[in-house]
């Protein structure tokens, strides 16, 4: 895996497989944000549940489907590890480590002073700050196996998989694509979607914190219609849920201001995205809770809704193999 907001490759196709749909992205000019092609076609309940393939059969089936209907056979694809089973943490390694070096060191630390909940990780890393005898890095880590499931999903659906990537990073690339954080911002970007609200802090354009935040709302209840998602039940039930995810927020923005920069350093910004139908109600109750900017994340520019956001930071992907 490789993270960065460098540069762009026209020839991938970009693709996120969540529990409830799939979209895809085809960019003509990623750098203008000039889009070529887009779908999604939502998911029978079952098939995916928090980021694991529980029915792959069904799941290759509609992913077949999808390809001959968007005309994207053997292309090459870009696509997003699932955001629940994504480790993200700081961790400090020796200054006398040179670069090329890390990763192996990182492999070495491995059930000493890595502890992650999988036994055959992959994982990136950034560099963050020196100390005065160590480095910190932020390390990025999914289950290989995880990635495989993903990976030979695509190849049997004849997609040539490329690349994977954090939905918080490809998320901040369009932010960043759109000029509205400064490289001196503490970012809170925040993506609310249906099932998940993911939740990430940006400074000196590099990510510091990430968290996912689930979202207890019955699937049954949301009625899906090409690129219009719209919630069927009580209003208050998911005026609620939001609530409480904003207490959980709340505690976050706490714990980084304290915790993370000993009191000295809070949340500058607040950039706002996502699937749900309800981004401004969630802008207006930020902006009585922080006394920092709340932005929602405007496609008006754009052909697509918001729910194609992430993907969209997708598209901007530097080329790595």
């Amino acid at each position: 895996m490789r993270f960065g907001l460098g540069f762009f490759n026209k020839k991938r196709i970009n693709l996120i497989i969540q529990d409830h749909v799939i979209r895809y992205l085809d960019m003509r000019q990623p750098e203008l944000l000039d889009v070529k092609n887009s779908g999604e076609r939502y998911l029978p309940e079952g098939i995916v549940q928090d980021g694991l393939i529980l029915d792959r059969e069904t799941l290759l089936i509609i992913l077949e489907e999808c390809v001959s209907e968007w005309g994207i056979k053997g292309r090459e694809v870009q696509f997003l590890i699932p955001d629940s089973k994504l480790v993200i943490r700081k961790h400090q390694i020796p200054l006398d480590h040179k670069d090329e070096e890390i990763k192996g060191y990182l492999y070495m630390e491995l059930g000493n002073s890595i502890h992650l909940p999988f036994e055959d990780p992959v994982f990136d890393y950034v560099l963050l700050d020196k100390k005065e005898t160590m480095r910190e890095i932020l390390l990025f880590a999914a289950s290989e196996k995880m990635v495989t499931d993903y990976s030979t999903l695509l190849e049997d659906a004849k997609l040539k998989p490329a690349v994977a990537d954090a939905s918080c990073v490809a998320l901040y690339r369009l932010i960043y694509q759109k000029q509205l954080v400064s490289e001196s911002d503490h970012t809170l970007c925040l993506q609310f979607d249906i099932q998940a609200v993911k939740l990430s802090i940006f400074h000196h354009h590099k990510p510091l914190f990430f968290n996912h935040l689930k979202m207890e709302s019955d699937l049954k209840q949301w009625s899906f219609r090409q690129q219009a998602i719209e919630w069927k039940g009580d209003t208050s039930f998911i005026h609620g849920l939001i609530e409480d995810k904003l207490i959980e927020i709340d505690r976050i923005v706490t714990y980084y201001k304290f915790n993370l920069n000993n009191g000295q350093q809070g949340i500058t910004k607040i950039v706002l995205s996502g699937e749900l139908p309800e981004l401004k109600y969630i802008q207006n109750k930020l902006n009585d809770k922080f006394e920092v900017p709340v932005i929602i994340l405007d496609q008006t520019d754009e052909t697509l809704p918001p729910q194609f956001d992430v993907i969209l930071g997708l598209g901007l992907k530097e080329v790595q193999l």
